[in-house]
């Protein structure tokens, strides 16, 4: 004899999807759904987001003077720049915002402006076809090197390397990938306890692993370090680590 139905079983079509639950394996794309949700989805997503985005805000009392320039490579809706600029609103810092999508630069670059207006510059596009500032003092790469190809990233981190500021800096957060499988483990469990805790249900966090196959392809931390380097910016740091995630920082230029 067949189960009966359950109750609940038309209300459940009815509840909203998470996000990533409309993407195949290996289909995640920053189209305008995810743009739409991309705050509150990344801040679920994420372990501690908003921290870090205070962190690279907190830097920039060291690295960003009076009128200069922070670029932004891949900025999705634009929370990095506006971090920096509730911290630093009377700097009248300009900004070079990058995203390869139009639909995440379209929410960021009104936002940005009704903070910074007359002092902000968008640019669509894939990273690795060519920046357009000159001389920024900033440059962020958050949770953006991740989704490019191996060779792609050197490109980017060179090619941004070659329009800083002589005294500029660089700021990269990644998701990394532990080399040891013991620390992997936890590191992706904590993961998916977050996850839950902010209300990302067990089915959700499986679609995204899913939907990430090969989108998301993460370093090491020593093969983010080299990379860094290898794009010419020196004394790198590791300013932030909570297990898969970390915050590097590099300058420009050796010490004086």
């Amino acid at each position: 004899m067949s189960a009966e139905p359950r109750a609940d079983a038309a209300l459940d079509l009815d509840q909203p999807r998470d996000v990533a639950e409309r993407f195949s394996a290996g289909g995640w794309v920053f189209d305008s759904g995810v743009a739409s949700v991309f705050d509150d989805h990344v801040r679920a997503s994420v372990p501690f987001y908003d921290a870090i985005q205070g962190l690279i805000a907190e830097c920039c009392d060291w690295l960003t003077p009076q009128g200069s320039l922070v670029a932004d490579l891949g900025c999705s809706t634009g929370n990095t720049a506006l971090a920096i600029l509730a911290r630093h609103p009377e700097r009248e810092l300009r900004f070079a915002l990058y995203d390869e999508s139009v639909p995440m630069l379209a929410r960021a670059r009104p936002a940005v402006e009704a903070l910074a207006s007359g002092r902000v510059q968008s640019y669509p596009g894939a990273l690795q076809d060519g920046q357009h500032h000159l001389g920024a003092s900033l440059t962020v790469a958050a949770f953006v090197l991740q989704f490019l190809g191996w060779g792609d990233r050197q490109l980017v981190l060179t090619d941004a390397h070659s329009r800083a500021a002589h005294d500029g800096a660089l700021i990269v957060a990644e998701k990394i990938r532990p080399a040891d499988a013991r620390w992997a483990e936890i590191g992706t469990d904590v993961s998916h306890d977050y996850k839950q805790a902010a209300g990302i249900t067990d089915s959700a966090i499986r679609a995204k692993s899913r939907a990430l196959r090969g989108v998301l392809r993460a370093s090491s931390l020593p093969e983010l370090v080299d990379l860094v380097e290898s794009g010419g910016w020196c004394s790198p740091e590791l300013l932030f680590r909570w297990h898969q995630w970390v915050v590097l920082g590099a300058y420009a230029s050796p010490p004086r």
